[in-house]
């Protein structure tokens, strides 16, 4: 998913250059592995295996962002002539790197007796499942099978085995890959359970490489919002009939695609992978015991090494779910709802803005978490201890507390909702003119946020409308009338709209 670059029209293309350099440098740094690493002293027969063979597995994740990224549909011909060309040319370039060390280090000593033995050579080059039909499409450099067996033959190799395909899950998520493993992309949206010290802690995810096609299309806000509901219900965007079809078949999830299709992504896959890989075949819920034969049968004639199996709602607890499942899970039960709030980190980073409002100076105070995502709001305004200080502290809290709640949507998604609720909302004495006009508390405070989220520039308002002046300092709410005009004078407070007084 790394090795993915874009021309200036925005185009889409392996980086077969970048990818090279990857491979090579991976083989020398995990042929050190097995130098380096510290074996169970108790079992030395681990040390001495492992340093006679010196096998490493190279793998792969983020397949399905890169088919993603090209435009492919997972499981299409397309989607495993790709995967082929991919995965051959890791080996091919893995081998090389290793034929390299072989020079340096000398081959692995188990080699005599092996399909690599000089004196009885017996390893020929792997061959795709089927001939290649789009070589050129995506402009993989050519690879000089036979001149890298003239090569074993002469120095030897340093690792008797090469690559293999790893889950990759939590390594794939840290990475920032959709896909993990070589396998699709689970869903669009869906929930994450962690377990944190025995707590079952719920994180929501949606696609953003789903988000950013989205953007791509030119779609409004409003029926974005609608097709990302839909999809989060669950993970898929077949149904979403507002998507043109080129979206919907491109972005595919491991329930949209038949176990045929998953069967011959992973046969094209382990024509060139030493050992096993890691591929689940997802069954909907309705899935039949021959069914899943059908998928074991298919997966032994196309040579495959092993096959997992996944019927939906099969098993009380998983690490992923869409929320369709879970909803079946539970049956007619209520569905639980998570109470979890991001916690708040020792440090953050932030911006302050001060505006004028009619209840005084405002000072906004907006904080990122790591991400640069908006992660808390921070209002203050009046004097402290009064009753304007404290409609301000709980504006400020509620909209925090909007950004830190576990949702599928980003914080900044978020924050623009609550700027569309906030903006507008009119008071009984608004300041300023024209486009600078604060009409409220509210309406000043969305004013900021949009600004913060470049929705509007305040700087540029600013210089163009002229500046009203407050007609007296910080005032509070009247009990009697409402208006934010008590004012402290002459030792006693009173209100300038309604006449009240303390005194």
């Amino acid at each position: 998913a790394r090795h993915v670059r874009y021309d200036e029209q925005g185009q889409a293309a392996v980086d077969w250059d970048l990818l090279q350099e990857s491979v090579v440098l991976a083989t020398r740094f995990l042929d050190d592995v097995v130098t380096a690493n510290g074996y169970v002293p108790a079992v030395p027969q681990l040390k001495a295996a492992a340093h006679r063979t010196r096998r490493i597995g190279l793998g792969i994740m983020g397949l399905g962002d890169l088919l993603y990224c090209l435009n492919i549909r997972y499981g299409s011909a397309e989607g495993q002539e790709l995967a082929a060309q991919v995965m051959e040319f890791i080996r091919y370039h893995a081998m090389r790197a290793s034929v390299q060390l072989a020079q340096e280090r000398g081959p692995f000593p188990a080699i005599q007796g092996s399909v690599y033995d000089p004196q009885n050579f017996r390893w020929t080059p792997p061959q795709p499942l089927t001939p290649y039909r789009y070589l050129e499409r995506w402009g993989r450099p050519a690879l000089d099978w036979e001149g890298l067996t003239t090569s074993i033959r002469q120095h030897g190799i340093r690792n008797a085995a090469q690559t293999t395909v790893a889950p990759t899950g939590t390594i794939a998520t840290v990475s920032g890959c959709e896909a993990y493993g070589c396998e699709p992309v689970f869903a669009l949206s869906y929930v994450r359970h962690m377990n944190d010290n025995g707590r079952d802690v719920e994180l929501r995810y949606i696609s953003p490489l789903f988000l950013a096609a989205l953007q791509r299309l030119g779609l409004d806000e409003a029926t974005q919002e609608r097709i990302l509901t839909e999809v989060s219900e669950t993970g898929s965007c077949q149904s979403v009939e507002v998507l043109p079809e080129e979206i919907r078949h491109v972005f595919v999830v491991a329930r949209d695609i038949s176990a045929e299709e998953h069967v011959r992504m992973q046969a094209a896959l382990q024509a060139f992978v030493d050992a096993s890989i890691s591929k689940t075949i997802n069954f909907s819920e309705s899935a039949t015991p021959e069914d899943v034969a059908q998928a074991f049968r298919l997966a032994w004639q196309l040579r495959c090494k092993g096959l997992t199996v996944y019927v939906t709602g099969s098993r009380e607890k998983v690490v992923l779910e869409t929320k369709a499942t879970r909803k079946a899970k539970q049956g007619a039960e209520p569905q639980r709802i998570s109470t979890i709030v991001r916690p708040r980190p020792h440090r953050v980073k932030g911006e302050t803005y001060r505006l004028g409002t009619p209840l005084g100076t405002a000072y906004i105070t907006v904080n990122t978490n790591g991400d640069d995502e908006p992660f808390e709001v921070f209002l203050n305004v009046g004097k402290a201890g009064s009753d304007t200080a404290a409609v301000a502290e709980a504006i400020g809290r509620l909209i925090s507390l909007v950004l830190r709640i576990p949702s599928p949507l980003s914080a900044t998604r978020r924050l623009k909702q609550v700027v569309r609720q906030l903006k507008g909302i009119g008071g009984g004495r608004p300041l300023g003119f024209g486009q600078g006009r604060v009409r409220s508390l509210p309406d000043g405070v969305a004013q900021v946020l949009a600004e913060h989220l470049g929705m509007i520039d305040l700087e540029q308002q600013k210089g163009v409308d002229a500046e009203q002046l407050p007609l007296f300092g910080a005032a509070d709410f009247c009990p009697e009338c409402g208006n934010a005009t008590l004012v402290n004078t002459e030792g006693c407070r009173r209100c300038y709209a309604c006449g009240y007084s303390e005194c």
